[in-house]
């Protein structure tokens, strides 16, 4: 039988032993450690210090909070998958004010900024890299909108680079770029009549050959790019050849193009795909192939120009011209050329 000294003992060790316990979780363990992550980046602006030269007020219009440039995720000791935040050691306003300050950027004018997107694109196959899409625009003192921008930068990781550096050399292109732009004359082009978001884009190019046909469908979800001269896209698609001797068809591949605005009506579009299918032959044509002739593999080319006016939204036509390669079948011929015909659909 315990005397009351021996239980009192007790009760004083089991208290301290829980103290001990919680102060340990409360110390070396959250759950918040297992649900988000911050990811600080710094930038140029970081350096600058603020002054009271009179420049365009730049305003955070972004439902994110000042700091906060987006979310990406994560693995929390290597295996753990988190949300990781995104973030800068102050207010995106206050550092792009401040390379206005530098640059004297002067006016009576509103900067807002509505969009700031950073992600990876792993899309294009010689393009991969940290983009930045954005929208900006100035308005004047009874809030009409008079200029703005539509932003796509890329900036490709380097070997052994830090992914918060990668970003913050991708932001410290866009100040750079809007402090520019600002201090230039306005371009020609009116203000968008969209809201800036991501768009969807289908089309179709069919190319008429000597023997046959070929059709491919493309289907992306990207940002508007309309105010921009130049841009890549990749957009793998569903690829169908049919000739009176076989009939091919593939999913996916390594696909990308390249646009170029011409003029505020045309855009040029160049096209490199590799693909690797499966082909199904005519028995009437042939008695016997054999067994590699089953994959398909091949290489495309194209090039046209698109009717596709700045911030069309709606149904585009293009033409141009189609190159295939074909390695796979060894059967017909290596190289065909056929006429490229496009239609397509830019949906807000």
């Amino acid at each position: 039988m315990l005397d009351k000294k021996q239980i009192i003992k007790g009760i004083i060790l089991v208290l301290l032993l829980e103290t001990s316990y919680s102060q340990v979780l409360a110390i070396d363990f959250s759950w918040s450690d297992l649900i988000s992550d911050t990811l600080y980046v710094s930038t140029y602006a970081d350096s600058l210090k603020p002054t009271d030269f009179p420049v365009v007020e730049v305003r955070d219009a972004r439902p994110d909070p000042p700091t906060i440039l987006g979310i990406q995720q994560t693995k929390k000791w290597r295996y753990i998958p988190v949300d990781q935040f995104i973030a800068l050691n102050e207010p995106l306003a206050i550092q792009l004010s401040k390379f206005l300050q530098k640059n004297r950027v002067n006016g009576d004018q509103i900067l807002i900024i509505d969009n700031l997107s950073l992600w990876y694109d792993a899309s294009p196959t010689f393009g991969a890299a940290r983009t930045l899409n954005g929208y900006s625009r100035l308005v004047d003192s009874s809030g009409t909108t008079i200029r703005d921008w539509q932003w796509e930068l890329r900036e490709k990781k380097v070997k052994k680079q830090r992914v918060e550096d990668n970003i913050g050399i991708l932001l410290d292109k866009w100040m750079i770029a809007q402090t520019e732009t600002l201090q230039r004359q306005p371009t020609k082009l009116p203000v968008s009549p969209f809201i800036y978001r991501r768009q969807m884009i289908s089309w179709l190019d069919l190319i008429g050959l000597r023997d046959g046909y070929i059709m491919i469908a493309h289907l992306t979800l990207d940002y508007p790019a309309d105010q921009m001269p130049k841009y890549i896209r990749g957009s793998p698609g569903i690829y169908y050849r049919k000739s009176s001797r076989h009939e091919s068809i593939a999913i996916g591949g390594k696909d990308q193009q390249w646009y170029f605005r011409l003029n505020p009506s045309w855009l040029g579009r160049l096209n490199t795909t590799v693909r690797v299918g499966f082909n199904n032959f005519n028995p009437d044509k042939y008695d016997y192939v054999d067994f590699w002739n089953i994959m398909l593999i091949n290489l495309g080319f194209s090039a046209s120009i698109e009717y596709r006016p700045v911030y069309r939204r709606g149904i585009f036509v293009g033409a141009g011209l189609h190159q295939a390669v074909n390695i796979l079948p060894t059967v017909i011929k290596r190289l065909e050329t056929g006429l490229m015909f496009s239609v397509g659909v830019v949906l807000p």
